[in-house]
C-alpha cells in the first residue's frame, strides 16, 4: 500500500514538472504580444522584420525582376520605405480594424499612383504579375479558369 502511494507520488511529481515550466515563460508573453507579427510558409508566427529591411527585399527583388536602373531603384527605395514605415504606423495605431483597412488602402493608392510615376507602363504590368504570383495564383491565369467553366 505504501508503495502504490510512493509510485503515485513520485509519478506525480515528474508529470508536473513541465507544467512548472510552462509557468515561468507566461511573463515573457506580454512582452512579445506588443511586437507586430507576420505568418511564414509554414503558417507559423514570426516577428516581422523592420520597415527599412522590408523595403530594401522589395525593392531588390523589383530592380532584379523589372531591370531597373540605380536612380530608379532608390526612388522606388524610398517611396517603398514611407509606405513600409506608414503601414507600420497604421497597424500600431489603436483603431479599430475596418480604419485600419481603410488606411491601409489608402496607402497602398497611394503607393502605387507613386510607382505610376516612376515605372514604365510595361514595368507596371510586370509588377501586378508578379502580384499576381505572390498570393498564390499557381492554377492558371483567370482565362485560362473561364475557359475551362465555359467547357
Amino acid at each position: 500500500m505504501f508503495r502504490k502511494i510512493a509510485l503515485s507520488g513520485l509519478l506525480l511529481s515528474f508529470l508536473s514538472l513541465p507544467l512548472l515550466a510552462q509557468q515561468t515563460a507566461a511573463p515573457d508573453a506580454p512582452a512579445q504580444a506588443n511586437a507586430r507579427m507576420g505568418r511564414n510558409r509554414s503558417g507559423q508566427d514570426r516577428p516581422m522584420a523592420d520597415p527599412a529591411t522590408r523595403a530594401r527585399k522589395m525593392t531588390d527583388r523589383m530592380t532584379q525582376e523589372l531591370g531597373l536602373d540605380q536612380a530608379t531603384s532608390q526612388k522606388v527605395y524610398e517611396a517603398t520605405l514611407a509606405r513600409t514605415q506608414k503601414v507600420n504606423d497604421i497597424q500600431a495605431s489603436a483603431d479599430n480594424n475596418k480604419a485600419k483597412a481603410q488606411a491601409l488602402k489608402a496607402n497602398a493608392d497611394d503607393y502605387k499612383r507613386t510607382l505610376q510615376g516612376l515605372l514604365t507602363p510595361d514595368q507596371l504590368a510586370k509588377i501586378e504579375a508578379m502580384k499576381g504570383n505572390r498570393r498564390g495564383n499557381r492554377g492558371g491565369s483567370d482565362t485560362d479558369t473561364n475557359e475551362k467553366q465555359n467547357n
